[in-house]
């Protein structure tokens, strides 16, 4: 999903750069004295956040299956979001009585750093972003009364980091579940695909 709308935005920006008569106002204020090189940058950078965050799913998913020993995990969490998923890893490592007090420190530690992560990436991903020239970007936050609306500046280093801190989170997130598990815990969660040769829908109706 999270694809889909990175997609539509680079499409967006794209055709914004192509026309050289932007007809919406405020569509062409977010690309005042912008250049072509500038929103390619700002593309790339977000497309890494996005794809940092899918593999930082993929892993929570993973960990999720190895945390309730299943194979038809799948089936259970494939509604979940990133969020659900955190959250719920939480909870079922806590109560977990067949891992060490040890691996479960690891695994609380990687999974606040997942949800630090996480929500960092929300903000990249559902604020408003009105690039400016310098690779200065101004990101105007969702927000949850028309009262105020917190404008932060960003640099294209700063989305570089956040991507980086996703791919950490995923990468040791991984450890903890190999530590808790050994290498079979991050198979787990592909178990049923692999028996059925297919993948299995979020929705099972579709």
């Amino acid at each position: 999903m999270a694809l889909g709308v990175l997609a539509a935005a680079m499409t967006d920006l794209e055709r914004q750069v192509q026309s050289k008569a932007c007809r919406s106002p405020v569509g062409c204020a977010m690309l005042v004295g912008v250049t072509d090189d500038e929103v390619n940058a700002l593309q790339r950078a977000l497309g890494g956040v996005v794809l940092e965050s899918s593999y930082l799913e993929q892993i929570l998913r993973a960990a999720f299956a190895a945390l309730v020993g299943s194979k038809y995990a799948p089936v259970v969490n494939g509604h979940l979001t990133a969020h659900n998923l955190i959250e719920t890893c939480e909870n079922v490592a806590e109560v977990h009585t067949d891992i060490e007090v040890a691996a479960k420190a690891e695994f609380a530690a990687a999974l606040k750093a997942c949800r630090a992560a996480n929500t960092r990436r929300n903000r990249v991903i559902h604020d408003a972003w009105a690039m400016r020239p310098g690779g200065v970007m101004a990101a105007v936050e969702t927000p949850r009364s028309s009262e105020d609306i917190p404008v932060t500046a960003r640099t294209l280093p700063e989305l570089g980091q956040v991507a980086d801190e996703l791919a950490k989170a995923a990468d040791d997130l991984s450890a903890a579940v190999i530590a808790a598990f050994g290498p079979e815990g991050m198979r787990v969660e592909g178990q049923l695909r692999r028996e059925l040769g297919r993948d299995i829908p979020a929705d099972p109706g579709s």
